[in-house]
């Protein structure tokens, strides 16, 4: 069941199939066929490959900020927790899994929601987070199945045909939209940026000085943001931890490394996108044509990245310092204090900026942003009570869809538990 989910989980993978299938059903050249999928494969590898280096970078750097401000809490990850309880619910969510992706096919074909969710490792997360919440309220596996496979198959056309209302406005046509975890929060974003932002102020357009012109340069943006994001933290850590961290590496050459390859595993993973995106989109056209006439491919935010630079850099931060708000008020208010993630803070903060920029600029990304950072911890913290016959302790599921669909099945489904 483990080998299914991995197989099933793998987003390149069923990319990669999808290219070959869509690519084969045009009928073109063998040439063509070997060419696109290949390259479809490769670029999200690539991304893949970005993602890692980022995760590596933002991971050292949580743990930094977390020693030198004292910080002891519960933190968001996906990753761990599945790792954690794979056996216990590894096989009704692989079950979920299979299900929900007839359903999201179903749906694209005979509804109006055309949307094909692609960014299936992150459906993963959501079918044990699903299958953990109602067997922690005392429903049985099948229940969970059952509930699990419609809803999420629902969620998995559904959401991103909703948000590309708004994501057509970034890409500038609608022949791929967006596929995440965080969609939700990406359609408050952009409904705070439509009625309380101004268009007029894109944060892509603000002025910078002639000094600091070289920010304009995104790679060089990213470099410095983490140069100073590190540099601040680590005169704050403990000496002995950061001389562990630094290996006996020079500190200032190890802060321009580290900065170094943070922004250079942003630009593998932007390299990654150009090349999937430029072969999955038409060849998902031939597999449309025969599996769902007329349905899109949702792909992963990352895609926009590269769009709305300035963005992703203002998103990260503004969501970083929401989260900062909630871990100094949630001890005085009774809640667990929820470790910001940094990662998290970095593609659903730089999304939701992109998304708050595209309907009402500079102040609707700042809006959208702060909002993504206080529901990346006020909804863990709200149901990590579910979670606790799980037996496991200090880590939590993170993105806002997972927490927002957990904090609907607590206070309905546990209404009478």
């Amino acid at each position: 069941m483990d080998y299914i989910i991995k197989i099933l989980g793998t987003p390149a993978i069923i990319v990669a199939f999808i290219a070959l299938l869509g690519l084969t059903l045009q009928r073109s050249s063998l040439t063509d066929i070997i060419k696109g999928t290949l390259l479809a494969f490769i670029g999200f590898v690539l991304i893949k490959t970005g993602g890692s280096i980022l995760g590596g970078v933002l991971t050292m750097f949580s743990d930094i900020f977390t020693n030198a401000f004292g910080l002891r809490g519960v933190v968001p990850s996906n990753e761990a927790i599945m790792a954690l309880t794979i056996d216990t619910l590894g096989r009704p969510a692989a079950f979920i899994l299979f299900f929900a992706m007839i359903i999201n096919v179903l749906l694209a074909r005979y509804t109006r929601f055309k949307s094909i969710y692609l960014s299936l490792h992150l459906i993963v997360f959501m079918a044990f987070s699903v299958t953990a919440a109602l067997v922690g309220l005392g429903y049985s596996e099948q229940f969970a199945i059952i509930f699990g496979s419609l809803v999420i198959g629902t969620y998995m056309a559904v959401f991103p045909t909703i948000l590309s209302r708004f994501s057509r406005k970034i890409i500038g046509h609608n022949d791929y939209c967006i596929a995440h975890a965080a969609s939700s929060s990406y359609i408050i974003g952009s409904y705070l940026g439509k009625w309380f932002g101004d268009t007029s102020v894109n944060v892509e357009e603000v002025k910078v000085s002639g000094k600091f012109s070289f920010l304009k340069n995104p790679d060089v943006a990213t470099f410095v943001t983490m140069f100073f994001l590190l540099g601040i933290s680590s005169i704050f850590a403990e000496e002995a931890f950061l001389s562990n961290v630094l290996a006996n590496k020079p500190y200032f050459v190890w802060l321009l490394e580290k900065s170094a390859t943070f922004a250079g595993g942003l630009y593998i993973a932007k390299k990654g996108v150009v090349m999937f995106t430029e072969e999955i989109v038409p060849a998902f056209k031939g597999f449309s044509q025969v599996v769902a006439p007329g349905s899109v491919p949702a792909v992963d935010p990352m895609v926009l990245f590269d769009k709305s630079p300035n963005a992703v850099l203002v998103g990260f931060l503004v969501s970083f310092v929401a989260e900062l708000c909630c871990v100094a008020i949630f001890p005085f208010i009774g809640l667990p204090i929820i470790i910001p993630g940094i990662m998290a803070s970095f593609i659903t903060g730089g999304s939701a900026a992109i998304f708050g920029n595209a309907t009402g600029g500079f102040r609707g990304a700042v809006l959208a942003s702060f909002v993504n950072g206080l529901l990346l911890c006020f909804l863990p913290a709200l149901v990590l009570p579910l979670f606790n016959h799980l037996g496991v302790s200090a880590v939590t599921f993170a993105d806002p869809d997972f927490t927002f669909l957990s904090a609907i099945i607590k206070y309905t489904f546990g209404l009478g538990h």
